[in-house]
């Protein structure tokens, strides 16, 4: 896992990162849509590998840091 890889202070970094990649990528297909301009492939298959490498990232994060459900507080 990223975990056993990276410290907290760089999986930080990272996901920062990637957050500003997505930005970046998103404003972009924002800023064509807005201009009524075709949409170049290389930005739809960017769009297409971010959302992949986002769900692949953001699952075992989200599931590292949920505690059971027989752990919850209530």
């Amino acid at each position: 896992m990223l975990t056993d890889i990276l410290s907290p202070a760089a999986r930080k970094v990272a996901y920062a990162i990637f957050g500003f990649v997505g930005l970046g990528l998103f404003a972009t297909q924002a800023g064509f849509v807005a201009a009524e301009a075709g949409q170049p492939v290389a930005l739809t298959v960017a769009l297409a590998v971010y959302a992949f490498l986002a769900g692949a990232l953001g699952f075992p994060t989200a599931r590292s840091n949920v505690p059971p459900a027989d752990d919850v507080s209530r």
